[in-house]
């Protein structure tokens, strides 16, 4: 029999990039602990040997040492995670389902921090998937958790097309290995895996049964019938594998590239510079002596070492020489300038906003700024919530309720853009220009961006109360805003 420890073409493609990103993300120390792989050594350093106690290894171990991770892809999952999170998405679901707002994997976490993590997970590699499950019965009521496994964990798949384009997913394999403590308090990591199966293992099918099993060491990793059960809900055994893919595009089965590969590939590009740019900083000040002639000991009989520096004295025989020299650093400047513009380019790819620039910038600048991560982001945004709102209301159907109740909306606001006293001077001349944008629309504006808290009714009525205390509020020279209010009505949006 196979063994369910092989995976899809797709994955050993992409397991490459997974990594880098995944080393990318946890930062420096993940970075340098993967040695050369990152960070190769130099041929000098090759040459003296890399093997232990010899010196290319010695100076290799110094040469990483002095290397400089700058943790840009971290900088950048904060960033956007932030922008993404400025307002909390809204999530509708059942009455009867309210306790997996709060509750709703296994380790306890509620349904909002599962999103966050299923967000933080699309940015670092650009896939994640949920499987929704019934671990237990309460009160007689089954009680659906959902697990979320990173693009590491799924091994393997098949949606394979049928009938004229149509895919259904029929096989899924997840790794749940892990750490396990022995009987000694030791810790040993041992092998899991469960395969999600639709129907026939070996003939694909639009229609069948969903079955799952669990493979260990025990059972040699080896697939088995007999090891697989069907779940089922009230009797009834489940039609579909409860399984969504959630990329950061899409809910296809296919991965899609990571969003933060680039900055990550430019990160690596950032790190080996500053370690050859503080190499050759280091060796500026590592001058070799050069003796042309015999020298006379200074320290006495022996095979002491030769000592040069203050206090010491150097008796070199007529005609000889003694000097110093050094690496060339004619090359310094133009390696500085290289490592300074990728750490620019760097910092505007990890969404860094310079201090002191967005305070002078209008709403619409900031937006134009920003617009290409918007776009990102809101991909990003939308896939994860279809995907959780997929399997809530699978959820929905299991627990016998409307799954037309289960709606998961995201935040797609993801900077604030303050309409400041000139943005708003400037609508107000386009309107009194002829721009087709009524008053009740920049009363809308104002609204979302924080400048006023009432209704458009509550602030007519507020301006009617202030025009009898003879209270008048100028707007431009000759334009007076109650007036302008008082002349429009909710109609004119």
């Amino acid at each position: 029999m196979a063994g369910v420890q092989n995976v899809h073409p797709l994955y050993t493609l992409n397991m490459e990039d997974w990594e880098l990103l995944r080393d990318s993300y946890r930062g420096q120390r993940a970075i340098k602990n993967a040695g050369s792989k990152y960070l190769p050594p130099t041929k000098g350093m090759r040459i003296d040997g890399l093997g232990p106690g010899q010196c290319g290894a010695d100076a290799y171990n110094a040469y990483l040492l002095r290397a400089v991770y700058h943790e840009f892809v971290k900088e950048a999952v904060e960033t956007f995670i932030g922008m993404m999170w400025k307002k909390p998405p809204t999530i509708n679901l059942p009455k009867g389902m309210e306790g997996m707002r709060e509750h709703a994997t296994p380790n306890g976490e509620g349904l909002m921090m599962l999103l966050r993590r299923i967000n933080e997970e699309q940015l670092v590699s650009g896939r994640v998937g949920l499987l929704l499950d019934l671990p237990s019965v309460v009160n007689g009521q089954p009680v659906p958790y959902l697990a979320m496994y990173t693009a590491e964990s799924i091994r393997n798949w098949d949606d394979r097309e049928f009938n004229e384009g149509e895919q259904t997913l029929n096989l899924v394999v997840l790794d749940e290995s892990g750490m396990v403590r022995q009987d000694d308090f030791s810790w040993k990591r041992a092998q899991k895996f469960r395969v999600l199966q639709l129907g026939d293992l070996l003939r694909n099918e639009t229609e069948g049964t969903y079955r799952q099993g669990v493979f260990t060491e025990d059972t040699s990793l080896e697939y088995t019938p007999d090891a697989m059960i069907t779940p089922a809900v009230r009797g009834v055994p489940l039609k579909q594998i409860p399984f969504v893919f959630i990329n950061s595009k899409d809910n296809s089965a296919t991965p899609d590239r990571p969003p933060l590969l680039g900055l990550a590939n430019l990160a690596l590009t950032v790190y080996r510079s500053e370690a050859d740019y503080r190499q050759n900083l280091f060796m500026q000040g590592q001058d070799t002596l050069v003796i042309v002639g015999e020298v006379h000991r200074n320290v006495g009989e022996g095979e002491e070492p030769l000592r040069t520096g203050a206090g010491s004295v150097l008796q070199v025989e007529q005609g000889g020489e003694a000097r110093y020299i050094g690496v060339n650093s004619q090359g310094l400047p133009e390696q500085r300038q290289a490592l300074e513009a990728d750490l620019v380019r760097a910092q505007s790819m990890s969404g860094r906003l310079q201090s002191g620039t967005v305070n002078y910038e209008s709403g619409l600048a900031l937006q134009v700024r920003i617009a290409g991560q918007t776009v990102t982001l809101n991909q990003i945004a939308t896939s994860a919530a279809q995907g959780l709102e997929k399997l809530l209301r699978i959820a929905a159907e299991w627990l016998g309720y409307d799954p037309k109740e289960v709606e998961v909306k995201p935040n797609l606001e993801f900077a604030d853009y303050e309409l400041s006293g000139k943005d708003l001077v400037e609508y107000m001349n386009a309107k009194a220009m002829g721009a087709p944008i009524s008053m009740l629309s920049i009363h809308n504006m104002m609204a979302q961006r924080g400048m006023t808290d009432m209704t458009y009714e509550q602030e007519l009525d507020q301006i009617t109360k202030e025009g009898a205390d003879g209270e008048v509020i100028p707007l431009t020279q000759g334009t007076r805003l109650d007036t302008k209010l008082k002349d429009a009505s909710p109609s004119d949006a």
